[in-house]
């Protein structure tokens, strides 16, 4: 009896090494969080022009909440850590999409940055306002969103989805193919927030560049600074919890001028600046549930979009839209499971696509649609099915479609 007890036990708890009064449980006690998720997949192109290759590879998530409190420093300080490592392949820059097909591996990566360290430090002063510093993963960040977040890993793969743009950083000379096009996943920077009865609002400041780049670290915002926030109004229709949050930014950085994309090269032999200084961007986002559990209202399913205005020049990215359904199966015994149907659609700058056509590279907006299952066979153990299809940036190529399995174990 007292086996088929420990059996259970393990199948309900949180993850794969969270015993009861175990060493996870004795550390939570003192002050410290420590989590480990190893998430594997296994992704091909199964339609289109692009090499139709598999490739299985996956991704280390290891994370350290602190309290400082409990641990005998002073009250409200808290710390979060994650470290992210690479393994295996992907099928990413494989194809002809703009955006990564799999997220959860365009950042770290075999071929560029093997890992990846984030820190932030919170303190909290009441209840009512926290100030953040440090290197922010956005990608965890926009994982925190309940029907559409789960940072590539949970919920849906596509970059679109899984980080959503945030207009914080533009393509900056030496940079103009690179996939970090919409903006940097990680980023350094300070965050003020402010709760209030009616909302939640957030201001701060970020270096607009990739903050994996060390420069950024040795000399923080030496190419410029945005500064901007958000401001999220919780609503509520017919007790169903809903969400509406509208960002906006300003950088003084400068990005490529896209107004003259055919004399970009004699420009740079000239020695004549090919950069413009300045640039903004605005989103506003809603979630509303459809359907809460009477017993946790977190769990539920509902409707998600998302839209983006930018200035065009130099953000390569105009505007971009988003939307879709989702989150957690409410069938008896499957609450844990998360499903979701989007689609999204990424409007490049006018300049931009048409400096490229006048060059005989034919380029256009990109956009397509994804689906996914996440079957909860524990809650530490969840096997994925994935399904995209994409109507790639480059026009010359064919609608491509992509399936995915994507295990993920927490220890």
């Amino acid at each position: 009896m007292a086996d088929d007890a420990s059996a259970i036990s393990v199948l309900k708890q949180p993850s794969l090494t969270d015993t009861p009064d175990g060493p996870k449980d004795q550390l939570r006690s003192i002050g410290l969080t420590p989590d480990v998720w190893v998430t594997q997949f296994y992704q091909g192109e199964t339609s289109g022009d692009g090499l139709k290759t598999w490739a299985y590879g996956g991704k280390m998530d290891a994370f350290l909440k602190v309290d400082a409190e409990k641990l005998g420093f002073w009250r409200g300080l808290r710390v979060n850590i994650q470290y992210e490592h690479y393994f295996g392949r992907n099928i990413n820059n494989t194809d002809f999409a703009l955006l990564p097909v799999n997220a959860a591996q365009a950042f770290v990566q075999r071929d560029g940055y093997h890992s990846a360290l984030s820190v932030v430090f919170t303190q909290d002063f009441g209840e009512r306002f926290s100030v953040s510093a440090g290197k922010f993963n956005t990608m965890t960040l926009a994982s925190q969103t309940p029907l559409m977040g789960g940072g590539g890993i949970d919920t849906f793969m596509n970059r679109a989805f899984a980080a959503p743009a945030t207009g914080i950083g533009v393509t900056s000379p030496g940079r103009l193919v690179d996939r970090l096009i919409v903006s940097p996943t990680y980023t350094l920077g300070a965050l003020a927030t402010f709760k209030t009865d009616f909302a939640k609002i957030a201001l701060g400041i970020a270096d607009p560049r990739n903050a994996q780049d060390p420069r950024v670290l040795e000399r923080p915002f030496e190419k410029g600074v945005v500064a901007g926030g958000f401001v999220t109004v919780p609503t509520e229709i017919g007790g169903l919890r809903g969400f509406h949050t509208i960002r906006a930014y300003y950088s003084n950085a400068r990005g490529f001028d896209l107004d003259d994309v055919i004399g970009l090269r004699a420009r740079l032999a000239a020695g004549v600046p090919v950069t413009k200084k300045g640039y903004w961007f605005t989103g506003y986002a809603i979630q509303q549930y459809l359907v809460q559990s009477d017993a946790n209202p977190a769990i539920g399913w509902g409707l998600f979009a998302l839209a983006t205005l930018s200035d065009g020049n130099p953000n390569p990215v105009r505007w971009s839209v988003l939307g879709g359904v989702g989150g957690n199966n409410l069938l008896a015994g499957r609450e844990n499971d998360r499903w979701g149907f989007g689609f999204f659609h990424y409007g490049l700058a006018a300049p931009l696509l048409a400096g490229l056509n006048a060059r005989g590279v034919h380029r256009r907006s990109e956009g397509g649609v994804e689906t996914f299952y996440n079957l909860a066979i524990t809650p530490w153990l969840r096997l994925s099915a994935d399904l995209q299809i994409i109507d790639p940036w480059n026009q010359t190529k064919s609608r491509a479609t992509y399936a995915a399995l994507r295990l993920q174990t927490k220890f």
